[in-house]
């Protein structure tokens, strides 16, 4: 069994040599290699053709004087929104209304801007359960807190 493993240790041994041979005494092939960008021929479209087809696709081509005409006009200072007048309501609160009807008459005054919000608020600090009957005024200036303070005076 030795002299077995010993000869095919050999005959590896042989192969790997006469290959190492080979690859250093060979003729090189000569290998031709193209890359993609010469198969390729490229042309380069004139400065109207590329302006037309940015305007197809729905851009627009400034010079660079307009590019910097626009760009002073959105540095300047925003102008300020003007603040609109805070709406009035006048609620009239009956017996039998629960919070969830106060808010949502709120929300279509457009007093609030979310019933569920406001009606959690009533919740939490236990207003909702000390609603009181009347008529009240209240504007969309004025803070859940404030609305619900005078509810339940």
């Amino acid at each position: 069994m030795k002299q077995v493993i010993q000869g095919f240790a050999t005959a590896l041994l042989l192969a790997g040599a006469c290959m190492l041979a080979f690859h250093f005494t060979g003729t090189p092939k000569a290998e031709k290699t193209e890359t993609a960008s010469a198969a390729v021929e490229t042309e380069k479209p004139s400065i109207n053709e590329m302006k037309k087809e940015l305007e197809e696709n729905d851009f627009y081509v400034l010079s660079n004087q307009d590019y910097d005409k626009l760009k002073e006009s959105q540095k300047k200072a925003p102008e300020k929104p003007e603040k609109e007048e805070p709406k009035t309501y006048t609620l009239k609160l009956e017996s039998g209304m629960n919070s969830e009807d106060v808010a949502s008459a709120l929300e279509k005054a457009d007093i609030i801007e979310d019933a569920s919000a406001f009606r959690t608020y009533l919740d939490i600090t236990e207003a909702s359960e000390s609603l009181q009957v009347g008529t009240y005024h209240v504007s969309s200036d004025m803070e859940y807190k404030d609305i619900s303070k005078l509810m339940t005076k």
